[in-house]
Protein backbone atom coordinates (compact mmCIF):
# COMPACT_ATOMS: atom_id res chain seq x y z
CA UNK A 1 0.00 0.00 0.00
CA UNK A 2 2.75 2.42 0.95
CA UNK A 3 4.57 1.84 -2.32
CA UNK A 4 1.42 2.62 -4.31
CA UNK A 5 0.94 5.90 -2.47
CA UNK A 6 4.51 6.91 -3.28
CA UNK A 7 4.11 5.88 -6.91
CA UNK A 8 0.92 7.96 -7.16
CA UNK A 9 2.76 11.03 -5.87
CA UNK A 10 5.64 10.44 -8.27
CA UNK A 11 3.17 10.13 -11.14
CA UNK A 12 1.45 13.38 -10.14
CA UNK A 13 4.81 15.14 -9.99
CA UNK A 14 5.36 14.51 -13.70
CA UNK A 15 2.97 17.32 -14.59
CA UNK A 16 5.02 19.80 -12.54
CA UNK A 17 8.11 21.63 -13.68
CA UNK A 18 10.97 22.26 -11.23
CA UNK A 19 11.63 25.87 -10.40
CA UNK A 20 14.85 26.73 -12.21
CA UNK A 21 17.01 28.86 -9.92
CA UNK A 22 19.81 29.07 -12.49
CA UNK A 23 23.51 28.93 -11.82
CA UNK A 24 24.79 29.51 -8.29
CA UNK A 25 27.70 31.81 -7.52
CA UNK A 26 29.97 29.07 -6.19
CA UNK A 27 28.92 26.63 -8.90
CA UNK A 28 29.72 29.03 -11.72
CA UNK A 29 32.96 30.19 -10.12
CA UNK A 30 34.14 26.60 -9.92
CA UNK A 31 32.99 25.83 -13.46
CA UNK A 32 34.84 28.72 -15.11
CA UNK A 33 37.80 28.83 -12.75
CA UNK A 34 37.22 32.27 -11.22
CA UNK A 35 36.84 33.57 -7.67
CA UNK A 36 33.36 33.90 -6.22
CA UNK A 37 33.94 37.65 -5.79
CA UNK A 38 34.25 37.91 -9.59
CA UNK A 39 30.79 36.45 -10.23
CA UNK A 40 27.87 38.83 -10.81
CA UNK A 41 24.55 37.23 -9.84
CA UNK A 42 21.92 39.20 -11.73
CA UNK A 43 19.25 36.59 -12.42
CA UNK A 44 16.89 36.59 -9.41
CA UNK A 45 15.88 40.24 -8.93
CA UNK A 46 17.54 40.54 -5.54
CA UNK A 47 18.13 44.02 -4.15
CA UNK A 48 21.82 44.97 -3.98
CA UNK A 49 21.05 48.61 -3.26
CA UNK A 50 20.49 47.71 0.39
CA UNK A 51 24.11 47.55 1.61
CA UNK A 52 25.10 44.22 3.15
CA UNK A 53 26.54 45.97 6.21
CA UNK A 54 23.23 47.80 6.68
CA UNK A 55 21.41 44.45 6.87
CA UNK A 56 24.11 42.85 9.01
CA UNK A 57 23.78 45.69 11.50
CA UNK A 58 20.04 45.00 11.70
CA UNK A 59 20.69 41.28 12.17
CA UNK A 60 23.23 41.92 14.92
CA UNK A 61 20.57 43.87 16.79
CA UNK A 62 18.09 41.04 16.24
CA UNK A 63 20.53 38.45 17.58
CA UNK A 64 21.05 40.52 20.71
CA UNK A 65 17.31 40.88 21.33
CA UNK A 66 15.81 37.58 20.16
CA UNK A 67 15.35 34.46 22.26
CA UNK A 68 15.17 31.66 19.65
CA UNK A 69 14.09 29.17 22.32
CA UNK A 70 10.63 30.75 22.36
CA UNK A 71 8.04 30.53 19.58
CA UNK A 72 7.31 33.96 18.06
CA UNK A 73 3.96 35.48 19.03
CA UNK A 74 4.34 39.14 19.95
CA UNK A 75 6.68 39.45 16.98
CA UNK A 76 3.80 38.70 14.59
CA UNK A 77 1.67 41.40 16.18
CA UNK A 78 4.53 43.89 16.12
CA UNK A 79 5.23 43.22 12.45
CA UNK A 80 1.56 43.54 11.46
CA UNK A 81 1.43 46.89 13.25
CA UNK A 82 4.58 48.04 11.46
CA UNK A 83 3.26 46.87 8.07
CA UNK A 84 -0.05 48.57 8.81
CA UNK A 85 1.75 51.85 9.36
CA UNK A 86 3.79 51.42 6.20
CA UNK A 87 0.82 50.48 3.98
CA UNK A 88 -1.77 52.61 5.81
CA UNK A 89 -3.99 49.59 6.53
CA UNK A 90 -5.25 47.95 9.72
CA UNK A 91 -3.12 45.11 11.18
CA UNK A 92 -6.34 43.07 11.06
CA UNK A 93 -6.13 43.07 7.26
CA UNK A 94 -2.71 41.41 7.19
CA UNK A 95 -1.59 37.78 7.06
CA UNK A 96 2.15 37.11 7.46
CA UNK A 97 3.93 34.10 6.00
CA UNK A 98 7.31 32.64 5.05
CA UNK A 99 7.64 34.58 1.83
CA UNK A 100 4.89 35.60 -0.56
CA UNK A 101 5.35 32.25 -2.36
CA UNK A 102 4.13 30.45 0.76
CA UNK A 103 1.08 32.71 0.91
CA UNK A 104 0.34 32.20 -2.79
CA UNK A 105 0.47 28.45 -2.15
CA UNK A 106 -1.79 28.88 0.89
CA UNK A 107 -4.41 30.79 -1.11
CA UNK A 108 -4.26 28.09 -3.80
CA UNK A 109 -4.83 25.37 -1.19
CA UNK A 110 -7.75 27.24 0.34
CA UNK A 111 -9.63 28.18 -2.81
CA UNK A 112 -8.75 25.42 -5.30
CA UNK A 113 -9.44 21.71 -5.44
CA UNK A 114 -9.32 19.04 -8.12
CA UNK A 115 -11.66 19.98 -10.95
CA UNK A 116 -11.39 23.73 -10.31
CA UNK A 117 -9.35 26.05 -12.46
CA UNK A 118 -7.30 29.20 -12.10
CA UNK A 119 -6.61 31.86 -14.68
CA UNK A 120 -3.58 34.07 -15.11
CA UNK A 121 -1.72 36.14 -17.69
CA UNK A 122 1.04 35.15 -20.08
CA UNK A 123 3.93 35.58 -19.67
CA UNK A 124 4.17 35.80 -15.88
CA UNK A 125 5.72 34.31 -12.74
CA UNK A 126 5.74 30.50 -12.96
CA UNK A 127 4.90 29.90 -9.29
CA UNK A 128 1.19 30.50 -9.87
CA UNK A 129 0.90 27.57 -12.26
CA UNK A 130 2.96 25.38 -9.96
CA UNK A 131 0.74 26.07 -6.94
CA UNK A 132 -2.44 25.52 -8.97
CA UNK A 133 -1.33 22.21 -10.45
CA UNK A 134 -0.19 20.89 -7.06
CA UNK A 135 -3.84 21.19 -6.02
CA UNK A 136 -4.91 19.10 -9.00
CA UNK A 137 -6.65 22.13 -10.50
CA UNK A 138 -6.36 23.30 -14.09
CA UNK A 139 -4.30 26.35 -15.00
CA UNK A 140 -5.04 28.54 -18.02
CA UNK A 141 -3.43 31.78 -19.16
CA UNK A 142 -4.44 34.70 -21.37
CA UNK A 143 -1.70 36.52 -23.30
CA UNK A 144 -1.05 40.16 -22.50
CA UNK A 145 -1.50 42.69 -25.27
CA UNK A 146 1.53 43.52 -27.40
CA UNK A 147 2.24 46.56 -25.22
CA UNK A 148 2.20 44.21 -22.19
CA UNK A 149 -1.08 45.65 -20.88
CA UNK A 150 -3.87 43.48 -19.52
CA UNK A 151 -6.49 42.24 -21.97
CA UNK A 152 -9.43 42.64 -19.61
CA UNK A 153 -12.07 41.55 -22.11
CA UNK A 154 -10.18 38.37 -22.98
CA UNK A 155 -9.64 37.60 -19.29
CA UNK A 156 -13.33 38.00 -18.48
CA UNK A 157 -14.44 35.96 -21.49
CA UNK A 158 -12.07 33.16 -20.45
CA UNK A 159 -13.69 32.75 -17.03
CA UNK A 160 -15.86 29.66 -16.66
CA UNK A 161 -17.97 28.32 -13.78
CA UNK A 162 -14.91 26.30 -12.76
CA UNK A 163 -12.69 29.39 -12.42
CA UNK A 164 -12.11 30.15 -8.74
CA UNK A 165 -8.94 32.30 -8.73
CA UNK A 166 -7.34 34.81 -11.09
CA UNK A 167 -3.64 35.57 -10.52
CA UNK A 168 -2.21 38.90 -11.66
CA UNK A 169 1.42 39.94 -11.16
CA UNK A 170 1.73 43.73 -11.06
CA UNK A 171 4.33 44.93 -11.84
CA UNK A 172 4.64 41.80 -13.91
CA UNK A 173 7.58 39.43 -14.11
CA UNK A 174 9.19 39.26 -16.66
CA UNK A 175 7.66 42.18 -18.62
CA UNK A 176 8.48 44.68 -15.81
CA UNK A 177 5.36 46.81 -16.33
CA UNK A 178 2.64 47.66 -13.83
CA UNK A 179 -0.87 46.57 -14.75
CA UNK A 180 -3.41 49.40 -14.61
CA UNK A 181 -5.27 49.42 -11.31
CA UNK A 182 -8.58 50.08 -13.04
CA UNK A 183 -8.13 46.95 -15.16
CA UNK A 184 -7.54 44.78 -12.10
CA UNK A 185 -10.47 46.34 -10.26
CA UNK A 186 -12.67 45.65 -13.29
CA UNK A 187 -11.77 41.98 -12.93
CA UNK A 188 -12.60 41.97 -9.23
CA UNK A 189 -15.95 43.65 -9.90
CA UNK A 190 -17.05 41.29 -12.68
CA UNK A 191 -15.59 38.03 -11.31
CA UNK A 192 -17.18 36.15 -8.41
CA UNK A 193 -13.95 34.38 -7.43
CA UNK A 194 -10.69 35.57 -5.89
CA UNK A 195 -8.46 38.08 -7.68
CA UNK A 196 -4.98 37.53 -6.27
CA UNK A 197 -2.50 40.31 -7.10
CA UNK A 198 1.22 39.78 -6.60
CA UNK A 199 2.80 43.16 -5.81
CA UNK A 200 6.32 41.92 -5.10
CA UNK A 201 7.75 44.84 -7.11
CA UNK A 202 5.16 47.53 -6.32
CA UNK A 203 7.58 49.63 -4.25
CA UNK A 204 9.62 50.24 -7.40
CA UNK A 205 6.54 51.42 -9.29
CA UNK A 206 3.86 54.02 -8.67
CA UNK A 207 0.66 52.33 -7.52
CA UNK A 208 -0.68 49.71 -5.13
CA UNK A 209 -4.04 48.10 -4.45
CA UNK A 210 -3.50 47.31 -0.76
CA UNK A 211 -6.12 49.84 0.37
CA UNK A 212 -8.73 48.51 -2.06
CA UNK A 213 -7.95 44.96 -0.91
CA UNK A 214 -9.13 45.94 2.56
CA UNK A 215 -12.45 47.14 1.15
CA UNK A 216 -13.28 44.44 -1.40
CA UNK A 217 -14.41 40.92 -0.54
CA UNK A 218 -12.49 39.11 -3.26
CA UNK A 219 -9.21 41.02 -3.71
CA UNK A 220 -5.98 39.74 -2.11
CA UNK A 221 -2.64 41.54 -2.50
CA UNK A 222 0.67 39.78 -1.86
CA UNK A 223 3.79 41.71 -0.81
CA UNK A 224 7.28 40.58 0.14
CA UNK A 225 10.36 41.66 2.08
CA UNK A 226 12.60 39.89 -0.46
CA UNK A 227 12.79 42.71 -3.01
CA UNK A 228 12.63 46.28 -1.76
CA UNK A 229 13.97 45.46 1.73
CA UNK A 230 16.74 43.13 0.57
CA UNK A 231 15.73 40.26 2.86
CA UNK A 232 15.34 37.51 0.26
CA UNK A 233 17.34 35.05 2.38
CA UNK A 234 15.06 35.47 5.40
CA UNK A 235 11.91 34.39 3.49
CA UNK A 236 9.16 36.72 4.71
CA UNK A 237 6.04 38.04 3.02
CA UNK A 238 2.53 39.21 3.76
CA UNK A 239 -0.90 39.41 2.19
CA UNK A 240 -3.44 42.21 2.56
CA UNK A 241 -7.18 41.46 2.28
CA UNK A 242 -10.52 42.25 3.89
CA UNK A 243 -10.61 41.74 7.65
CA UNK A 244 -13.02 38.81 7.74
CA UNK A 245 -10.98 36.81 5.27
CA UNK A 246 -7.70 37.74 6.96
CA UNK A 247 -9.00 36.49 10.31
CA UNK A 248 -10.27 33.24 8.81
CA UNK A 249 -7.00 32.55 7.00
CA UNK A 250 -4.78 33.67 9.86
CA UNK A 251 -6.69 31.83 12.58
CA UNK A 252 -7.83 28.68 10.79
CA UNK A 253 -5.81 28.01 7.63
CA UNK A 254 -2.35 29.44 8.29
CA UNK A 255 0.02 27.23 10.27
CA UNK A 256 1.10 28.70 13.62
CA UNK A 257 4.53 30.30 13.82
CA UNK A 258 4.74 30.56 10.02
CA UNK A 259 7.86 32.76 10.12
CA UNK A 260 11.02 32.82 12.21
CA UNK A 261 11.63 35.23 15.05
CA UNK A 262 14.74 36.44 13.23
CA UNK A 263 12.84 37.32 10.07
CA UNK A 264 9.98 38.98 11.96
CA UNK A 265 12.23 41.18 14.08
CA UNK A 266 14.47 42.08 11.13
CA UNK A 267 11.45 43.15 9.10
CA UNK A 268 10.22 45.43 11.87
CA UNK A 269 13.63 47.05 12.12
CA UNK A 270 13.78 47.56 8.35
CA UNK A 271 10.35 49.22 8.42
CA UNK A 272 11.62 51.48 11.19
CA UNK A 273 14.38 52.54 8.78
CA UNK A 274 11.97 53.21 5.94
CA UNK A 275 13.41 56.64 5.10
CA UNK A 276 16.80 55.01 4.48
CA UNK A 277 15.12 52.33 2.38
CA UNK A 278 13.28 54.96 0.32
CA UNK A 279 16.61 56.62 -0.53
CA UNK A 280 17.85 53.23 -1.71
CA UNK A 281 14.75 52.87 -3.89
CA UNK A 282 15.45 56.27 -5.45
CA UNK A 283 19.04 55.23 -6.16
CA UNK A 284 17.80 52.03 -7.80
CA UNK A 285 15.34 53.92 -9.99
CA UNK A 286 18.06 56.29 -11.14
CA UNK A 287 20.36 53.40 -12.00
CA UNK A 288 17.49 51.63 -13.77
CA UNK A 289 17.08 54.59 -16.12
CA UNK A 290 20.82 54.67 -16.80
CA UNK A 291 20.85 50.94 -17.52
CA UNK A 292 17.94 51.13 -19.96
CA UNK A 293 19.64 53.99 -21.82
CA UNK A 294 22.94 52.11 -21.88
CA UNK A 295 21.33 48.93 -23.21
CA UNK A 296 19.48 50.83 -25.90
CA UNK A 297 22.80 52.35 -26.88
CA UNK A 298 24.18 48.93 -27.86
CA UNK A 299 23.54 47.97 -31.47
CA UNK A 300 21.39 44.86 -31.60
CA UNK A 301 19.93 45.32 -28.10
CA UNK A 302 16.49 46.65 -27.15
CA UNK A 303 15.59 47.32 -23.51
CA UNK A 304 11.93 47.55 -22.50
CA UNK A 305 10.62 50.11 -19.98
CA UNK A 306 10.67 48.92 -16.37
CA UNK A 307 8.79 49.62 -13.16
CA UNK A 308 10.66 46.93 -11.22
CA UNK A 309 14.20 46.24 -10.07
CA UNK A 310 14.98 44.34 -13.26
CA UNK A 311 15.07 45.09 -16.96
CA UNK A 312 13.83 42.88 -19.78
CA UNK A 313 15.85 43.24 -22.97
CA UNK A 314 15.94 41.71 -26.42
CA UNK A 315 18.99 40.84 -28.49
CA UNK A 316 19.22 40.34 -32.24
CA UNK A 317 20.85 36.91 -31.91
CA UNK A 318 20.21 33.64 -30.12
CA UNK A 319 19.48 34.57 -26.49
CA UNK A 320 20.74 31.20 -25.25
CA UNK A 321 24.09 31.93 -26.88
CA UNK A 322 24.23 35.34 -25.19
CA UNK A 323 23.29 33.75 -21.87
CA UNK A 324 26.06 31.13 -22.10
CA UNK A 325 28.61 33.69 -23.26
CA UNK A 326 27.85 35.91 -20.27
CA UNK A 327 28.19 32.90 -17.98
CA UNK A 328 31.67 32.30 -19.35
CA UNK A 329 32.44 35.90 -18.41
CA UNK A 330 31.18 35.39 -14.85
CA UNK A 331 27.77 37.03 -15.23
CA UNK A 332 24.51 35.25 -14.43
CA UNK A 333 21.36 36.69 -16.00
CA UNK A 334 18.01 35.06 -16.71
CA UNK A 335 17.29 33.73 -20.17
CA UNK A 336 13.61 34.28 -20.93
CA UNK A 337 13.44 33.48 -24.65
CA UNK A 338 10.19 34.42 -26.36
CA UNK A 339 7.95 37.06 -24.78
CA UNK A 340 4.77 37.35 -26.85
CA UNK A 341 6.01 38.45 -30.31
CA UNK A 342 9.52 39.31 -29.08
CA UNK A 343 12.15 36.60 -29.54
CA UNK A 344 15.51 36.25 -27.79
CA UNK A 345 14.78 38.06 -24.54
CA UNK A 346 16.82 38.09 -21.33
CA UNK A 347 16.29 39.65 -17.92
CA UNK A 348 18.87 41.37 -15.73
CA UNK A 349 18.67 42.61 -12.14
CA UNK A 350 19.35 46.31 -11.65
CA UNK A 351 22.40 46.67 -9.40
CA UNK A 352 24.69 49.54 -8.32
CA UNK A 353 26.52 51.39 -11.07
CA UNK A 354 29.92 49.63 -10.84
CA UNK A 355 28.15 46.30 -11.37
CA UNK A 356 25.98 47.58 -14.21
CA UNK A 357 28.97 49.13 -15.95
CA UNK A 358 30.74 45.77 -16.03
CA UNK A 359 27.56 44.01 -17.19
CA UNK A 360 26.99 46.49 -20.03
CA UNK A 361 30.63 46.26 -21.13
CA UNK A 362 30.53 42.46 -21.13
CA UNK A 363 27.21 42.38 -22.99
CA UNK A 364 28.55 44.79 -25.56
CA UNK A 365 31.52 42.47 -26.01
CA UNK A 366 29.27 39.45 -26.44
CA UNK A 367 26.86 41.07 -28.91
CA UNK A 368 29.67 42.81 -30.78
CA UNK A 369 31.64 39.62 -30.89
CA UNK A 370 28.87 37.86 -32.78
CA UNK A 371 27.59 40.73 -34.92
Amino acid sequence: MGKKIVEDVIARSQILSPYDVGETIEGLASKIGRGIQEILKLNSNENFFVPLEFIRDVLRQVVEEADPRIYPRDEFRQLKEAIGGYCNVSPGNIVVGAGSDQLIDLVSRIFLKEGDEALSIEPTFVIYERCVRIQGADYRSVPLKEDFSLNVEAMLSSITPKTKVVFICSPNNPTANQIKSEDILKLSEDFEGIVAVDEAYADFAGATLVNRACELENLIVFRTFSKVFGLAGLRLGYAVMNGRLAKAIGDKFQMPYSATVTALKAAVKMLNKIEDVKRMIDALKAERSKLINALNGIRGVRAFPSETNFVLFQVNMDSSLVYRSLLNRGIIVREIGRVLKFNNCLRVTVAPSHIMERFVDELRGVVGGYA
